[in-house]
């Protein structure tokens, strides 16, 4: 180790062996860390919208009990986000009907469109358990079909959400973690993530 050069993360000096000291130099970057996060009531973050993964696991459920801790403290909405990558697989019936009072179009078209089937009366399911622990802020669901990765990080990027609650299983080697569903959706927003596993 050269000591002669070295100086610790905060800018401050450090003592040779020798006995001298070289000068305290604070860097641009620290100086510039240094200002922008600083402890302040004006800098504490509100929480009005918090998105929460689901995939119909038992661990999602465990995220969504983090997201109403928080939507309790704070009165945040909360959003339940599925993906459904494999429509064809699923026990869910679509029901339309034109709207011809407004002649005004919803969903993409013409037709409004119902959605029935378990998928649903899971979610409904969800939000009545939301409601029997005490959460008394509004929830809702939100289902989109794709590729997963995709569609959340689209999600979160086009809807402003204060708070990104997602779900990962326990990673245990740093190869793994590289390539997890959670890395990749992190590193593609901006906004804050509270990872349950």
């Amino acid at each position: 180790m050269n000591y002669e050069k070295e100086i610790n993360a905060v800018g401050e000096e450090v003592i040779n062996p020798d006995g001298s000291v070289i000068p305290t130099i604070e860097s641009e970057n620290i100086s510039k860390e240094k200002e922008k996060y600083v402890i302040s009531r004006e800098d504490i973050p509100t929480f009005n919208k918090i998105l929460v993964t689901d995939d119909g696991k038992d661990i999602s459920n465990k995220a969504l009990n983090y997201a109403i801790s928080l939507s309790n403290s704070t009165k945040a909405e909360i959003v339940i986000l599925r993906i459904i990558e494999d429509v064809e697989q699923l026990d869910i019936s679509v029901e339309g009907s034109k709207d011809v009072r407004e002649n005004k179009k919803l969903n993409n078209g013409n037709f409004e469109r119902t959605i029935k089937g378990e998928i649903i009366n899971s979610m409904e399911e969800k939000i009545k358990n939301c409601r029997a622990v005490g959460c008394d802020n509004k929830v809702s669901y939100k289902f989109l079909t794709g590729n997963r990765i995709d569609e959340i990080v689209k999600e979160i990027n086009d809807n402003n959400y204060d708070l990104v609650v997602l779900t990962t299983t326990h990673i245990d080697s740093w190869f793994r973690s590289l390539f997890s569903d959670a890395r990749k959706i992190i590193s593609n927003i901006n906004s804050p993530v509270l990872i349950i596993q």
